[in-house]
């Protein structure tokens, strides 16, 4: 499984290494994770989207890549916008991908409790 699946913190780090793979002055910003303290990537799909990221930059013009990850399932299904902008801010490329987060369930955070009280409503009717 360790070769399947990339750490989030990897993930960070492989997506700006590919951005500056080709320029290493072009500038990088990923979004969208902010409050994923933790989490795994497909390692498959962390390929792709390096691969991407790659592509955009391979326009010359291109002078920052910006990639945004939204929730369309959230907390499992995410779609990854790769967007190469040149040096006047203009938008010249988009790339669109989508990415499966595998987080830790609220179980990992119970497992040594003493006690567990546990007062959400009912979610099944």
């Amino acid at each position: 499984m360790k070769f399947m699946h990339t750490r989030l913190p990897d993930f960070y780090s492989k997506a700006e290494a590919a951005a500056k793979k080709l320029r290493p002055d072009t500038e990088f910003s990923i979004s969208g994770l902010e409050s994923v303290k933790t989490a795994k990537l497909a390692s498959l799909r962390v390929g792709r989207v390096e691969d991407e990221i790659i592509d955009v930059t391979e326009d010359e013009s291109i002078k920052k890549v910006e990639v945004v990850l939204t929730p369309d399932n959230p907390e499992t299904l995410y779609t990854v916008v790769i967007r190469g902008i040149d040096e006047d801010g203009k938008c010249k490329k988009v790339i669109l991908e989508n990415m499966m987060l595998s987080r830790p369930t609220v179980e990992t955070l119970l497992f040594d409790a003493e006690e567990i009280i546990d007062r959400r409503s009912n979610m099944k009717k």
